[in-house]
């Protein structure tokens, strides 16, 4: 679970964990999204966790960082608790980094950097969250976002000053240096390593999990387990879908407006005439003629190019006009004067001398007001619809930012109100398996789950290329929980049985580890452990460089992390059991003059170390700068945090 918040706190340039609240302007900025900005520079309400020169972090800045994550990771369905938050080591990640962020931008300052009102300017107006309807930047839509989202304008340009000191400070931390070759051979050597050995399974099919439990102990298990079972966030949106053949179906085009668009197409309905035409330039006139004379006498252009070293082009049933955009005017002059299948040349140009033939000639009638009204109807039509449905969308639009309720926009839009089942961010329901939303739900979902509240301004999003859009609004969101133990009984039994026979399996998987380490070959281990059931032992024999990069059983993985003559045990994939590793010898190799193992281990590594100048960075940085926690409030926060079973809000 905490890979991802990991992702979700890595910087705009790829470096690895180096702040929180970087990465969640970075990140914001690369999704278009600005939902992760806090929403003050100074600190927010609550107890002081750390003090970074005169920048306070509280315990308020830290719930909500928590808060925001685990909400916007259960609406994209993990099933993300604040107890596996904790355990995994979140709320340190979230302070350190959060003191990571301060102490940069303090060093900053400190350093006489000076981010300028005009850049943040132009950051702001190149964020395309920003753009109005004519692709350029719109005031409105930026205060309208920010109020959606409760962020202040200065809020967020405070932000973004923050964001640009630490990129400044990170970008040149990270600049890679050269590795020299001597630094590369023990890694090198490693590619090289021989390591062979045997792997033995403890399945859990094959322990006795014993008697079913009874009504307290499923109880008890079901309460410590709840997370297993958990429901993602879901929500219940309301909707009016528009599409264009609703719009289309309104729309009415008369003979007027026909015979209009016939006399405005001019010449698009008039007699034409197109041709394709290859054709071979050639420096000289002399090589020209020659090669026109071998094409007259019956070789193809192409055989006469290849035999010159030239390649001809093709023009492809075009008019004379477009002939000579692409050409020349003189080479569209004679291609239209000759018959089909005519051999042209040579024609000088400004290019050279042109040797043509002649492909094809197509005649192209002309279209009466009759014959082209069919057509000209579509295309009115079309247009029509798409001016009806631009139409409609801005007052819609301009109703909302009116303050009209989402009733009263449906209703005033003569549009059909819809209502989703309790569905999550992806659209799926999950108590119907069988349920199959219509494709267009998918965007209404995402957008139904931007909103904070029920009862907030009803959104108007696009739902498809074709012009299709919806007014969008949250009735209701049903919060992440587990299922009902009375729902799910069968299954809560199968998981504590099975979870009763792993625990026998990893007993017995742990009671082997001695006996292998003292000579017991692993069939006799596996028999002595009672284990009757499952596949043969496997014995395995790799190089290190045979496993870098694939997809490898985690227990060869763990063969590669031990000492020879040892056991361990790995767990298996889906409660399987647990496997048995006993690595029986480790052969070294140097990789001394193989240049191309040594260039593989750099290319590995390189990226690594921009990565890691940062991290040292930020920690010379944070000894450079006056940096105070209080472990105790840290402590306090992490009670309240356990004991209330939510970030607090």
């Amino acid at each position: 679970m905490l890979s991802f918040f990991r992702r979700f706190t890595k910087s705009r340039y790829g470096l690895i964990a180096v702040f929180v609240f970087l990465a969640v302007i970075a990140l914001a900025f690369a999704a278009g999204d600005i939902t992760g900005i806090r929403s003050s520079g100074s600190g927010g309400a609550g107890e002081v966790i750390a003090k970074v020169g005169d920048r306070k972090i509280t315990s308020a800045e830290i719930r909500d960082r928590i808060d925001r994550f685990i909400r916007n990771a259960q609406r994209d369905g993990q099933n993300v608790t604040i107890e596996q938050f904790l355990a995994q080591g979140g709320l340190e990640l979230a302070v350190d980094e959060m003191i990571n962020s301060a102490a940069l931008v303090e060093f900053a300052k400190d350093s006489g950097m000076q981010v300028s009102k005009k850049l943040v300017d132009g950051e702001i107006a190149s964020n395309p969250s920003f753009l109005g309807l004519d692709g350029k930047f719109s005031q409105k839509t930026f205060e309208d976002l920010l109020s959606q989202n409760r962020i202040s304008p200065i809020a967020f340009r405070e932000s973004l000053t923050d964001d640009r000191y630490s990129n400044w400070l990170v970008n040149r931390a990270a600049l890679n240096g050269t590795m020299p070759n001597g630094v590369l051979l023990p890694y090198a050597s490693l590619l090289l390593e021989r390591r062979t050995g045997i792997v033995g399974l403890v399945p859990t099919i094959g322990m006795d999990p014993g008697p079913d439990p009874d009504d307290k102990t499923l109880t008890a298990f079901y309460t410590a387990q709840r997370a297993r079972y958990l429901v993602p966030e879901r929500r219940i949106v309301r909707y009016a879908l528009v599409k264009p053949d609703g719009i289309r179906a309104q729309q009415t085009v008369t003979d007027a407006e026909i015979a209009q668009a016939y006399k405005k197409a001019g010449a698009r309905y008039a007699a034409a005439e197109k041709r394709s035409v290859q054709q071979l330039v050639v420096l000289d006139q002399a090589t020209a003629t020659r090669i026109a004379g071998e094409v007259k006498g019956g070789k193809s252009i192409a055989d006469a190019a290849k035999a010159a070293g030239l390649e001809p082009s093709s023009f492809n049933s075009l008019e004379k006009p477009d002939l000579a955009r692409q050409t020349a005017p003189a080479i569209a002059d004679a291609a239209f004067a000759a018959a089909e299948g005519a051999v042209l040349g040579p024609v000088r140009s400004p290019l050279g001398w042109h040797v043509l033939k002649v492909e094809k000639v197509e005649k192209i009638a002309a279209k009466s007001l009759e014959q082209a009204q069919g057509e000209l109807r579509d295309q009115l039509l079309q247009s029509k619809t798409a001016e009806a449905i631009a139409t409609l969308r801005q007052s819609i639009e301009d109703g909302v930012g009116d303050g009209k309720t989402f009733d009263e926009a449906v209703r005033d839009g003569k549009l059909a109100p819809e209502r989703t089942p309790a569905l999550t961010s992806a659209g799926t329901n999950p108590d119907d398996a069988a349920y199959k939303p219509d494709p267009l739900i998918v965007p209404i979902m995402r957008a139904g789950f931007a909103f904070e509240n029920a009862g907030d301004e009803p959104q108007v999003i696009p739902t498809a290329q074709d012009g299709s859009f919806a007014l969008v609004t949250l009735e209701r969101t049903v919060a992440a929980a587990p299922r009902p133990l009375a729902q799910i009984r069968a299954q809560v039994v199968k998981d504590y049985l099975v979870d009763k026979a792993l625990a026998k399996a990893r007993a017995a998987a742990t009671a082997m580890l001695a006996k292998l380490e003292k000579g017991v070959p692993m069939q006799q281990a596996l028999a002595e452990a009672g284990v009757t059931k499952g596949p043969p032992p496997k014995p395995f024999d790799f190089k290190r460089q045979d496993i870098l990069g694939k997809q490898m059983a985690p227990a060869i993985q763990m063969a590669f992390s031990m000492a020879p003559k040892k056991a361990k045990i790995v767990p298996g994939a889906n409660r399987e059991g647990f496997y048995v590793v006993y690595l029986a010898n480790v052969e070294e190799h140097s990789a001394a003059g193989d240049q191309a193992a040594i260039t593989r281990v750099r290319g590995d590594i390189a990226p690594q170390v921009g990565p890691e100048y940062a991290r040292q960075f930020v920690n010379s940085v944070r000894n450079a700068v006056k940096v105070t926690r209080d472990e105790k409030a840290i402590a306090r926060l992490r009670a309240e945090l356990s004991r209330t079973g939510t970030s607090g809000r």
